[in-house]
């Protein structure tokens, strides 16, 4: 081949590489863990626990199949990787967003440790981020972060939400809870995990 064909050659595989890398590889990645997400939310509804606040959250994960409903997973250990690279200091929930019916209202109570709440598109890209630091407080004095995503930044917003505008119908929101002790493990679950939804408006 001649130097000319191999420039030519070169020139017209690095667009095709560069596409598949920069736009269609993340788009499947995110498939590929969205899937994989609401595959073990819907296995975690069929798990026996009598707790009505459990209950009422199984019956939404199955009534949605998976989708705009919060799915908090066990503390992470050696096996975990549903999330890339868990840390057992977190306690992960993930919402598998489709905002292609409607905007979706985000909340979740803010305890006294680390806390955050990030967004990521259809293309894997982190889009919002807020922690504790954002958190607003009620009338009764408790602390929270009230969020309402859709596709539109016209969309009417709830007194008190933080707006804000995705850049793809589909995606995943990842709630991070600090553990801040062993001793404050289990209210940490009961008092914010368990209380962080995902809700269509």
């Amino acid at each position: 081949m001649s130097w000319r064909k191999n420039l030519l050659l070169f020139v017209l595989l690095v667009p095709a590489f560069n596409l598949l890398t920069i736009q269609l590889l993340p788009s499947v990645i995110n498939r590929v863990v969205s899937k994989r997400i609401v595959a073990r939310g819907l296995e975690g509804a069929h798990e026996p626990d009598t707790r009505p606040e459990a209950q009422r959250r199984k019956a939404e994960v199955l009534a949605r199949q998976g989708i705009n409903v919060a799915l908090p997973s066990p503390r992470a250990d050696a096996d975990s990787r549903t999330v890339v690279r868990p840390s057992p200091d977190l306690l992960y929930t993930a919402c598998v967003f489709d905002l292609s019916h409607g905007p979706l209202h985000i909340t979740t109570p803010v305890p006294d440790s680390y806390i955050s709440v990030s967004g990521f598109g259809a293309d894997s890209n982190n889009f919002f981020a807020v922690n504790d630091r954002n958190a607003t407080i009620d009338a009764e004095g408790r602390k929270h972060l009230d969020l309402l995503l859709s596709r539109d930044a016209a969309t009417p917003v709830p007194a008190g939400a933080r707006h804000i505008v995705a850049p793809s119908d589909r995606g995943l929101i990842l709630f991070r809870t600090l553990i801040t002790s062993e001793a404050a493990l289990a209210g940490l679950r009961l008092n914010t995990q368990f209380q962080q939804h995902c809700n269509p408006l």
